[in-house]
């Protein structure tokens, strides 16, 4: 391809002397033999063999690399290294050096790693080419003579390197170029006459091959390394030719002298002369940088005596014979595509922009303006082929209005299939493209898009089905429905467009269990619409047939399918309840309730009355028995109410039913059926029969006599109620009135006799007590309570008159101060006074009860009879002394008005909190007798607190006297006598009498405190001294503290009356002038 031919832009800006002068002044009268560059710097090499270094800022840096003459240099663009040949002697001696740039001497020049003279076969020849591999382990040098040479060895170090001769040919050797790849080198060689290839395998062998039998001059050599490959390149007069590793590649035409080859960034860059008429030797040169990828002229201007172009710093150097340095800088990508667009060349402006690695974004822009240029030219063709390149980036709805027109539907079609190969349709693209088809009728592409594996996940099946359905494609709708699995859509098709029921029911049997019944739920009623038998017999295979997971259907999710079909409904709920009869509630009553429409419509159907029946029965219905009344009663099937009824034990229903149908018989019938298990039905039956004048009089004899029997109703409350009946006779009630007053008669002569027999029993308790008091207590046990063996010392007595080992005692007495024995009654009695003191606080109980009861004076009877009403005497008051001893009970009310049972529990209860709340209260009532003499008695406080043993009715004979409030131990007794030990067996100890006072009538007298004594054997004066010693103590010890005044604690009266903010107010009663209205004829317990 020629040259000539191609475009030409001007990408590069010409910058001319950039150096200002540096160069010019730096070699005025040196000539500069050869350049190169890398690694920031330009290097040059003069006559004199001195290398120069200059930076961007043209800032010179040289070294004496040669005592005579540099002639190669060549800068490694991945390393520091520099390489260069010259001579240090006169003649034709070359040597080559390699200098380590980073490595400096003492006098700041760089340090020289590797020295080799260049002298092929010993002779004198001058070197022309010279190359070094960027990895430092191969160098070549061309002679004038043809031949090579080629060093092997690490060229960075001083060591020796092997050599290797190669005579390429006899003429003079014009460019060397080495390039190294994994696993082989390639030296390429062009001499004046061929160019030549050495493929460097091993350390020892070359495989010589010829590329081409023409040559170039010295320089008119560069190493192309682009996209496209690499490729060794040489300038003639003609063309510039390329040569790659398997031969001769591309040639350019490109006509005229050419001085300097060189590539730069995918521009080849050439240097050649103008030809001028007549004038062979003229110095007129141009510079010409071409893009060879893109086929076209990136710049082209002439420069004078231009020789040599070097590329560093990013852009061109163009050194001329003058001494002079031109810059060419390349444009920046935007400018040069502004100047294409400008001149419309976007097919060039997209190869430049790829080659130059511009983004994805900028491309897309390029190819949309592109598309917009060729679409107003009218090639919609080409400009939906840059369109296509857009998808992903540009909007498709901006190139889809372009070709909507239906003069432009085959490349909008082309649109379309490409977005939804690249998977960028939606459903409106899928639609349009499908309508696309439709228009063009084309079936066959229709069927190739539908089809295609390939094309499955790249549209919306739905979308597709939908537009094939409306133009009329079933075929392929149904067919695309059923290999995507839409069986939704499958079915619409069958059902809606085609109507084929039995091929749409065929197909529901062939899907899976769940998907089945979301489809059976979808279109169901349909189905059983036109094929019902079939449909029933598919729906009765899932919900009664196990899938291969053993699940099956929900009956109850199919019911409403069955809406005005109600036999096919029956049908499939007595297949399902027979298969799994312990189904959902939901099911059952569904059953009943068609049951129960079809027995509305046909009452005289026995056998439907019998499955009524015995649905009825399952245990599902009955547990929701307030629904299947509702039903029953809605429907008006009697048998299944009163079945209802009697199952769920609602026997008052039961009787208001009967009662509403005037069928007294079966309420006296119902009532004798349940009337042991309730026999409130006697009252609700005489409430619902004094009420209704249909009653028969043997009906309320019936009722009446039942109600007598079991004492349900006060005789007021029934001759109430009979007064209200139309049909009942004063015959009927006198009858009932005789027999009742018979009865209560009988049980007022009952009471009398009761009462008599608690005064006897009353009478002889208080004579017990009475000898209790005078007379004094023998302990006359032998025996122990708790083990039943002998008594033996020391023991425990109660006067309860219940005796114990100590030990027995200590062991199985859970309170010291209580008889074990006498323990659990007494517990008893008190927790029976604790629930009646608590019951008779629930005063809105009792109102409660009152405002409920039939005879509120049966309760008020009741809660009387608790004692509920009367206020209990405090012992706290009667416990005084400093033993704990009670003191006058004089204040204490007695009487009738506190007898009655319980009593006795409630005294004891209070005294027993009194005593418990005592400080100093010891272990009275206990006396401990020591067996040996001459050991001192222990002092022992003798209790009386704990005495209670009687109850009394009426008002106590006489109070206790102030004398006795305090008493103290037989211990203490003897301690203040001054009486010893020894006669401790034979002084009388007298129990103190205290008047004990307790309520219930029928109680066994309980003798609570307890009397320890150490009782010697055989002693049976120990009651009459123990009598008399209790006397002559009393007396002596507490003879003077009766009459003693208190102590007042606080002896000074320091009280100020005047500080008495109330001193002057004069107490009042609020009530004091109210009029007393109290009227006692109305106390119905007045006598």
């Amino acid at each position: 391809m020629a040259f000539f031919q191609w475009r030409r832009f001007n990408f590069f800006e010409l910058l001319k002397e950039t150096d200002n002068g540096t160069l010019d002044r730096s070699f005025k009268d040196v000539t500069i033999n050869c350049s190169s560059s890398g690694r920031g710097y330009l290097i040059l090499g003069d006559n004199l063999g001195l290398v120069h270094l200059f930076d961007r800022q043209y800032q010179r840096e040289s070294f004496k690399a040669y005592n005579v003459n540099t002639s190669h240099v060549l800068q490694l663009k991945q390393s520091s290294f520099l390489g260069t040949v010259g001579e240090d002697d006169p003649g034709i001696n070359p040597v080559i050096k390699i200098w380590n740039l980073e490595k400096k001497d003492i006098h700041g020049c760089p340090v020289c790693v590797h020295l080799v003279r260049a002298l092929p076969g010993n002779r004198p020849v001058p070197v022309t080419a010279f190359t070094i591999d960027e990895q430092m382990h191969l160098m070549a040098a061309g002679f004038a003579d043809g031949s090579i040479v080629l060093y092997r060895g690490d060229l960075s170090r001083e060591r020796h390197s092997k050599q290797k001769f190669l005579q390429a040919g006899t003429s003079l050797i014009s460019g060397l170029c080495l390039r190294t790849t994994q696993k082989m080198s390639h030296l390429y060689v062009a001499t004046l006459s061929t160019v030549v290839m050495y493929t460097i395998v091993s350390k020892d062998k070359e495989q010589f091959s010829q590329l081409d039998t023409v040559g170039c001059s010295p320089g008119c050599f560069a190493f192309a390394d682009s996209k496209q490959g690499q490729h060794f390149m040489i300038a003639r007069n003609d063309a510039v030719y390329c040569y790659t590793v398997e031969g001769r590649g591309p040639c350019y035409a490109f006509e005229g002298e050419k001085l300097d080859l060189h590539w730069f960034r995918g521009y080849l860059i050439i240097v050649s002369k103008i030809a001028g008429k007549g004038d062979a030797d003229s110095d007129k040169t141009t510079v010409t940088i071409f893009d060879v990828n893109n086929k076209f002229i990136a710049f082209t201007a002439p420069i004078a005596k231009a020789y040599r172009v070097i590329s560093e710093w990013g852009s061109l150097l163009v050194l001329t014979k003058d001494k002079n340095i031109h810059q060419l800088m390349e444009k920046d990508l935007h400018t040069k595509l502004d100047i294409l667009f400008k001149k419309n060349l976007y097919d060039v402006a997209i190869r430049v922009a790829k080659s130059q690695q511009y983004d994805i974004e900028g491309l897309m822009e390029i190819f949309k303006l592109y598309g917009d240029h060729l679409y107003a030219k009218g090639n919609h063709s080409g400009a939906m082929e840059q369109y296509l390149k857009t998808i992903g980036r540009l909007e498709p709805s901006y190139v889809i209005k372009k070709f909507l027109d239906a003069q432009r539907i085959h490349q909008l079609t082309a649109y379309l299939q490409e977005l939804h190969k690249q998977g960028l349709a939606s459903e409106d693209h899928t639609t349009l493209l499908l309508n696309c088809y439709t228009k063009l009728r084309d079936t066959d592409r229709l069927n190739q898009f539908l089809n295609t594996k390939d094309q499955r996940s790249e549209f919306d099946v739905e979308t597709a089905i939908r537009v094939c359905r409306q133009a009329g494609y079933f075929e392929q709708a149904l067919r695309l429905a059923e290999d995507r699995g839409k069986h939704e859509w499958h079915l619409k098709i069958l059902l809606e467009d085609l109507s084929d029921y039995r091929q749409a029911l065929e197909y529901i049997q062939k899907l899976p269990p769940d998907l089945a019944k979301v489809n059976l739920q979808e279109y169901g009623n349909v189905l059983l619409e036109e094929l019902p038998d079939e449909t029933t017999k598919l729906l009765l295979d899932l919900c009664c047939s196990k899938s291969h997971n053993n699940e099956v259907c929900d009956p109850e999710e199919f019911l409403l399918l069955f809406i005005n079909r109600n036999e096919k409904l029956v049908e499939f709920l007595e297949n399902v309840l027979q298969v799994h009869p312990n189904s959902n509630s939901s099911l059952h009553f569904a059953l009943l309730e068609q049951y129960l429409l079809m027995w509305t419509k046909n009452t005289a159907n026995p056998e439907l009355e019998k499955k009524i029946t015995l649905l009825l029965q399952n245990s599902s219905v009955l547990g929701a028995a307030d629904r299947a009344l509702f039903l029953c009663q809605t429907h008006k099937f009697r048998p299944g109410i009163l079945f209802i009824f009697e199952k769920t034990k609602l026997y008052g229903e039961l009787l208001h039913f009967y009662a509403n149908e005037n069928n007294f018989e079966s309420v006296i019938s119902t009532c004798r059926r349940f009337g042991q298990q309730e026999p409130s039905l006697w009252v609700r039956s005489l409430t619902l029969s004094t009420s209704n004048d249909k009653v028969t009089t043997e009906c309320l004899a019936e009722i009446l006599a039942s109600i007598e029997k079991l004492k349900l109703l006060p005789a007021l409350r029934v001759i109430e109620m009979l007064g209200r009946s139309p049909n009942a006779t004063l015959g009927l009630a006198r009858d009932y009135l005789i027999r009742t007053l018979q009865s209560d008669q009988s049980n007022i002569s009952e009471d009398e006799r009761l009462i008599q027999q608690y005064r006897q029993e009353t009478e002889a308790v208080r004579e017990k007590i009475k000898d209790i008091k005078t007379s004094a207590l023998v302990f006359q046990g032998s025996k122990c309570n708790v083990c039943n063996q002998p008594l033996e010392l020391p023991s425990v007595h109660f006067l309860c008159l219940h005796s114990f080992h100590q030990h027995c005692f200590d062991s199985y007495a859970d309170n010291e101060n209580e008889c074990p024995a006498c323990h659990t009654e007494n517990k008893r009695i008190l927790d029976i006074v604790r629930a009646q003191e608590q019951s008779k606080d629930l005063h809105e109980a009792f109102h409660g009860q009152l405002e409920k009861a039939d005879d509120p004076f049966t309760v008020l009877a009741d809660y009387f009879g608790r004692g509920v009403f009367n206020s209990l005497p405090s012992w706290e008051t009667a416990i005084s002394g400093h033993q704990g001893v009670r003191t006058d009970l004089s204040s204490v009310s007695w009487g009738p008005q506190n007898a009655g049972p319980g009593f006795e529990a409630k005294l004891r209860k209070s005294e027993g909190k009194s005593c418990a709340n005592l400080t100093g209260f010891t272990n009275e009532g206990r006396v401990r007798l020591q067996e040996n003499a001459s050991v001192r008695p222990t002092r022992i406080d003798v209790t009386e607190g704990r005495l209670r043993n009687a109850e009394v009715i009426g008002a106590v004979e006489r109070a206790a006297s102030n004398n006795a409030a305090t008493t103290t131990s037989e211990a203490r007794h003897r301690l203040q006598e001054g009486t010893n030990a020894k006669n401790f067996l034979t002084t009388p100890v007298e129990i103190p009498r205290q008047t004990v006072v307790t309520q219930s009538a029928a109680s066994v007298p309980n003798y609570v405190g307890a009397v320890k004594a150490v009782v010697a054997s055989g002693s049976s004066d120990f009651s009459t001294s123990l009598r008399k010693s209790s006397n002559l103590s009393l007396r002596k010890a507490y003879g003077n503290q009766a009459n003693a005044e208190p102590e007042n604690p606080f002896k000074e009266n320091t009280y100020d009356e005047s500080k008495n903010p109330f001193a002057d107010e004069q107490s009042s009663n609020p009530f004091g002038d109210d009029e007393d209205d109290y009227n006692d004829s109305l106390n119905p317990f007045a006598e």
